[in-house]
């Protein structure tokens, strides 16, 4: 009589037991990395702007200055006119920076003491306030930024040029020396 061959008893067979379920997590990682791919891909061909750094500069002309009866300048400045209402009431507001051969020149309406602040004025800045006869009547030296403490002129002032704080330490700037634009 032919042998019977033994049953095997099939793992799934046995009570209870269910079978493995296949992992998923590494398809959710693949996933998940070629999302974080692409969305890095699509973010980093977005054109990016420079940051905003308020107002630029606009070049309007030259200036020098000379030491009383000397002909040869002390210093020249690029310089952007403040010649009407809007641009003398906003002069260098929100300004972040200016360069050291850069200033504005305010150009006022009357030959009479002025008085300037420093609201919205993010830069320290030197005010040189200017006769009509175009000779510096005074100097207010290192003022505040965002201050609202008026900076007056001292003396009648027809211009008033505003120049980097301590420029004019550095370059020897007095009461008396002209200017030319």
């Amino acid at each position: 009589m032919p042998r019977k061959a033994p049953t095997q008893k099939r793992p799934h067979a046995a009570a209870g037991y269910q079978p493995k379920k296949k992992s998923n997590i590494k398809r959710y990682l693949i996933i998940g990395l070629l999302s974080l791919a692409l969305i890095s891909f699509i973010l980093m061909s977005i054109p990016k702007s420079p940051a905003y750094t308020g107002p630029q500069f606009t070049d309007d002309g030259d200036l020098a200055i000379y030491r009383d009866g000397a002909t040869e300048s002390i210093v020249q400045l690029n310089i952007e006119l403040a010649d009407d209402e809007e641009s003398r009431v906003k002069g260098l507001m929100y300004r972040q920076e200016m360069d050291e051969d850069q200033a504005m020149l305010f150009i006022m309406e009357a030959n009479e003491p002025q008085s300037f602040w420093m609201l919205n004025t993010y830069i320290p800045l030197d005010i040189i306030y200017i006769g009509e006869d175009k000779k510096i009547v005074s100097i207010q030296r290192n003022t505040t930024p965002k201050s609202t403490d008026p900076v007056p002129s001292g003396a009648p002032a027809k211009y008033v040029l505003e120049v980097n704080a301590g420029y004019a330490e550095r370059h020897g700037l007095q009461v008396g020396d002209r200017l030319e634009w």
